[in-house]
């Protein structure tokens, strides 16, 4: 099939716009993935600084009995 200069540019012009499309699909995946990243990290900062206040409530529990 042969094609004239219009169905070449009708063809560049749906490849542009379908390339488009799926960045922008792409785009939304990885804001996505990104808002879940922050979640899981805040999560994590959340149970170590937990963690780390509890543990240092036991030793000084420990502390005051033993002094």
């Amino acid at each position: 099939m042969i094609m004239n200069d219009d169905g070449v540019q009708d063809l560049k012009q749906f490849i542009a716009s379908e390339v488009i499309v799926r960045l922008d699909k792409i785009e939304e995946r990885i804001d996505t993935v990104d808002r879940k990243v922050d979640k899981l990290s805040e999560s994590v900062t959340e149970a170590t600084e937990s963690q780390f206040t509890n543990h240092n409530e036991r030793i000084e529990r420990l502390e005051q009995k033993a002094a």
